[in-house]
């Protein structure tokens, strides 16, 4: 075999190089090697050059020499088109010209039955998937004929639209089904439904990203593409009278008036337009963009499995338990829009979807369930698994490792945390349900002690060495900032013993910012000092051990503050007096040691009293999303 292919192993290198002139010179002594097999894995001339980036002019050459009505038929050993090729690899252009020649290849299949358009986004290549899309929309009549494939049609146009959405391509998955609606409501076993790939896709919807106040207020203004698009039709102020009587809510009113809304809403569009080039804003559109694009695509899907008079629970039982499991509300809330009994679908283990945002820790989920819906709060009571554990049973479970992990600093917080999920079940929980028994005859406080006993210890160990670290800078500066009060700045009166320079006003922020560093200081000492001696009982990291760190923390920062201030007017009382330029470097020279101390220590204190004094995860978060669903719904 590999003398066979021997002869063509100096065609390979100069397709390979690009270099037509000898490959030409080939295909006119051996005309034949134009459609043969060069290779062990079936590959032709042709898929050679569409692996080579720069060989665009070989292509279109060698495409001259090859009949079109042969290019179907140059396939290597997986069943795989030269368009097949172009598809894997990304290479448009060549898809462009492959096409062009024969419009069949967009039809054809491979081993795995896939179409070049399914390989394209299956590989995620958005332009050559886009380019094949459109060819193959343009083109489908051709999939009639014998030996060809309807891409849009059966298992295939519904592993397409799956894809499609898994790939993140939502206007193309959009307008794939309003073509094709019937693929929002075909099920097949062996491919996930459009609804399921949507339940997948966290990271698509609004609830997935958590913004800070300047974000949600340019997220919440900042106009979609739509409205952008919409506002060029007034980009020329010489065509006001054509927008006029095109403009319903301004046809019957007088031109005088009209001209000054439009050149307002003319000026805001040139404005956004501006501000879209900033990074940050640019990317809050975008999200924005991706996130409506979503929410269309989730509605109309579950519209469409809607229309069916049987089977739906099959359509949007599985959707429904993913959505459930990665804490997209969104999509809990649109199916349980459209399929009301949907809130008592449970998986394989028995569990509903209260049960199962508890235990994966999906606060959005539950927020939904429990301050989003109108059904009696009340039936969830009742609810228990196969080992009688109810809701605050659950809760009292260690979360998953995953979210564990990844929501907050610090094994104390982590506690924190599971202590509020705990606290937060348990309002809505009967007396009699808090103190009930499992089949291990475990209260949930019983299961929450036992499950949190490692965390407690870790959360405990945490507490003590930041409090540890904390209380050495304390005493340090204590120690500083006394030795400075004993020893005032300038020295004092050898007669009276007052301070020389205690009139002037360097000496008067001297004693004040000494004083505020050596009482902040001591405070934040003993409070370091208290939780290091305090008893680290479970319900201790709720507040209690937290809010003394926030305070410790606090102060603090205030003494080394007080400290840096008063070490700068020690100097500029012993240098400065005379030469006021001084103050420059000190100032400059005091900031550094602070926002030192702000860029290493306020990110653990944000994240404290965030967790501890913030609006926290639950009820508010609900309802801001309730605001925003109902808003998109009018």
């Amino acid at each position: 075999m590999a003398t066979e292919y021997g002869e063509y192993l100096q065609l390979c290198r100069d397709i390979q190089m690009g270099d037509w002139k000898n490959a030409e010179e080939f295909f006119i002594r051996d005309e034949g090697a134009l459609t043969c097999v060069l290779s062990l894995l079936g590959y032709t001339a042709l898929h050679l050059a569409i692996a080579n980036p720069v060989s665009d002019v070989f292509i279109k050459n060698l495409l001259d020499k090859i009949h079109p009505e042969s290019l179907p038929k140059l396939l290597n050993k997986d069943q795989q088109s030269p368009l097949h090729c172009a598809a894997i690899l990304d290479n448009h252009l060549a898809a462009e010209m492959l096409v062009e020649k024969n419009p069949h290849l967009l039809f054809t299949v491979e081993t795995n039955q896939y179409t070049p358009v399914l390989i394209a986004v299956v590989n995620s290549n958005e332009n050559t998937f886009r380019y094949l899309l459109k060819k193959s929309k343009e083109h489908v009549e051709l999939s009639q004929k014998k030996g060809y494939c309807n891409p849009f049609e059966g298992e295939k146009g519904v592993l397409l639209l799956g894809h499609a959405i898994l790939a993140g391509y939502l206007d193309d998955a959009y307008e794939l089904l309003k073509i094709y609606p019937t693929l929002a409501r075909t099920k097949f076993d062996t491919v996930q439904s459009p609804l399921w790939c949507l339940a997948n896709m966290k990271n698509m919807y609004p609830s997935a990203r958590r913004y800070n106040f300047y974000q949600r207020f340019v997220y919440t203004h900042v106009p979609t593409e739509n409205c952008l698009h919409h506002a060029n039709k007034i980009d020329d102020i010489e065509s006001q009278e054509t927008y006029r009587t095109s403009n319903p809510v301004i046809k019957s009113t007088k031109s005088y008036y009209c001209v000054y809304p439009v050149m307002i809403e003319w000026i805001i569009v040139q404005l956004w337009k501006v501000l879209l080039q900033v990074p940050h804003i640019k990317d809050l559109h975008a999200d924005k963009v991706k996130h409506n694009s979503a929410l269309k695509l989730l509605k109309f899907t579950c519209e469409e499995v809607g229309k069916l008079k049987s089977d739906q629970f099959k359509h949007y039982s599985s959707a429904f338990l993913v959505a459930a499991t990665n804490d997209i509300p969104e999509v809990v809330d649109q199916i349980t829009t459209a399929f009301p009994h949907a809130f008592w679908v449970y998986d394989a283990k028995g569990y509903r979807l209260s049960q199962l945002s508890i235990m994966n820790r999906c606060e959005n989920v539950y927020n939904l369930l429990v301050h989003g819906v109108t059904y009696d709060k009340h039936l969830y009571n009742a609810l228990t698994d196969s080992d009688q554990n109810n809701l605050l049973h659950l809760a009292g479970q260690l979360a998953p490792t995953h979210k564990l992990m990844n929501q907050v600093t610090g094994a104390a917080l982590r506690m924190q945390r599971e202590l509020q999920w705990f606290q937060e079940v348990g309002k809505l929980m009967r007396p009699k349900e808090k103190e009930a028994l499992n089949i291990k005859g475990e209260t949930p406080m019983m299961v929450f002690r036992r499950e949190h006993k490692d965390l407690r210890q870790e959360g405990e160990e945490w507490m003590k060495k930041t409090a540890d670290s904390y209380t050495i800078t304390a005493a340090l500066i204590i120690t500083i900032v006394f030795a400075a009060a004993i020893t005032v700045p300038g020295g004092n009166n050898g007669d009276t013993g007052i301070p020389i320079y205690r009139t002037t006003p360097s000496f008067i922020i001297f004693a004040i910012s000494d004083a505020i560093s050596l009482f902040t200081s001591t405070t934040s000492l003993l409070l370091f000092l208290s939780i290091l001696t305090a008893r680290f009982a479970d319900e201790d990291f709720l507040y209690k051990l937290p809010k003394r760190l926030v305070l410790g923390l606090v102060m603090l920062f205030m003494s080394l503050t007080g400290m840096m201030i008063a070490f700068s007017a020690t100097l500029y009382i012993m240098f400065g007096l005379e030469n006021s330029w001084v103050l420059i470097p000190i100032a400059l020279l005091t900031c550094l040691p602070i926002a030192s101390f702000v860029t290493l220590q306020l990110p653990l204190l944000v994240d404290l009293i965030a967790s501890t004094y913030g609006s926290g995860i639950f009820g508010k978060r609900m309802r801001a999303y309730k605001d925003n669903i109902d808003h998109k719904r009018t």
